[in-house]
């Protein structure tokens, strides 16, 4: 009775569906988020001990631990929303096919796609919300746990050029000698640097000499520079065709430290890979995760769209196990194929373009055809069959 009140007043129908969904939701999301907060609680704690006797290390107590892991919630509702738009939509329509709301609504001349709607709109806001909102809220929440991670339980440090909007820069000794080395541009497949300034302080660390260099070429244990002129710091200046310097360093690979991409802001993500692409960095990696990000609202109301038209495809009122379970697989199975997408264009397998849209999309024209497919009126032909 309550529903075909409603059904009087659209409006207040759509609203009414809306709450519904929205309630499974976020009961969903709290029962997740609690239970990833114990599992990264419990991690901390196997890492914590295994840290004990370490003496250069801060040791950690169960507040400490207690705040790492709480770090890490907004980061985890960002990851955590589709899986909970899912297994909250599955849930909230087996109730309306309990309920027959569906199939009273459908009687009344409501389609599926006028209930969808409104609920889609408005979790694409939620979508909106993650990227514009949690996004950098986690972002910063990430550097602090950072910081905590290398207070309480170390990093390797491991030898690597550090890039920012200035270039390249990495710290070496050669001999008795300090070499602070600034590039404006990098070639990892030749593990050659360009543009060049070179900064060489004796082993009391005082200024010698700084020298520029249009290429420079890593080799074994050396770095030779090509076309260079020195500046002592009598201002004496020496212009050579080649010169190298012996160094420890591994020059077999070039291993550049950049920002990962979780730890950008979304609205800085642009100007950074302008300047990677630049310097001459591989841009593929961040180039994918920033199409990934900015697909999460879509990303959600698919989840939807999947979870409606496997849910609603069928009238019975008793729970199906079958349905719910092939429901979970499919809207599971998107996401952890698009993943293995995602690793492909990391690698520069497929563009990273169609890596980062291409499974969101392929999700959303999935769920779209099946919810039309419900919604299409049969007709009998003359023999009575469908």
């Amino acid at each position: 009775m309550t529903l075909l009140k409603l059904i009087r007043h659209p409006l207040i129908l759509y609203k009414y569906f809306t709450k519904d969904l929205f309630k499974f939701f976020l009961l969903t999301l709290f029962f997740l988020i609690i239970l990833i907060f114990f599992i990264d609680l419990i991690e901390l704690f196997r890492r914590s001990s295994n840290k004990v006797g370490v003496n250069h290390l801060t040791k950690a107590n169960f507040i400490d631990l207690i705040s790492m892991a709480s770090l890490k919630i907004v980061t985890n509702i960002q990851k955590l929303l589709p899986f909970a738009a899912l297994i909250g939509s599955i849930a909230c329509f087996n109730q309306w096919r309990k309920k027959n709301y569906y199939i009273i609504s459908k009687s009344s001349g409501i389609s599926l796609w006028k209930i969808l709607s409104p609920i889609l709109v408005s979790f694409f806001f939620v979508g909106l919300f993650s990227i514009i909102i949690l996004n950098p809220f986690s972002t910063l929440l990430n550097k602090k746990y950072e910081k905590l991670e290398t207070l309480f339980f170390g990093k390797a440090n491991l030898q690597e050029f550090s890039f920012d909007t200035k270039g390249f820069w990495i710290k070496q000794v050669s001999e008795n000698k300090y070499l602070i080395i600034n590039a404006s541009k990098i070639d990892e497949k030749i593990n050659s640097l360009f543009n060049l300034n070179i900064f060489v302080y004796n082993k009391e660390r005082v200024f010698e000499k700084r020298i520029t260099a249009k290429k420079g070429r890593f080799t074994s244990k050396k770095l030779i520079l090509e076309d260079l002129k020195l500046t002592d710091r009598n201002s004496t200046v020496l212009n050579l065709k080649k010169y190298d310097y012996s160094i420890n360093f591994d020059s077999s690979r070039l291993n550049v430290a950049i920002k990962k991409p979780d730890k950008i802001f979304l609205f800085d993500y642009p100007y950074y890979l302008i300047n990677m692409k630049k310097y001459g960095l591989n841009i593929s990696k961040h180039l994918v995760h920033f199409f990934k990000l900015i697909c999460q609202p879509i990303l959600i109301i698919s989840m939807i769209l999947l979870s409606a038209s496997l849910m609603l495809r069928s009238c019975e009122k008793k729970v199906e196990v079958g349905i719910v379970s092939l429901s979970l697989i499919v809207g599971f199975s998107l996401y952890f194929v698009g993943d293995f997408i995602f690793a492909l264009g990391f690698s520069e397998k497929i563009p990273p373009l169609l890596a980062g849209f291409g499974p969101t999309l392929i999700g959303l024209f999935s769920g779209c055809y099946l919810v039309s497919d419900i919604d299409e009126i049969k007709r009998i032909n003359k023999t009575g069959t469908y």
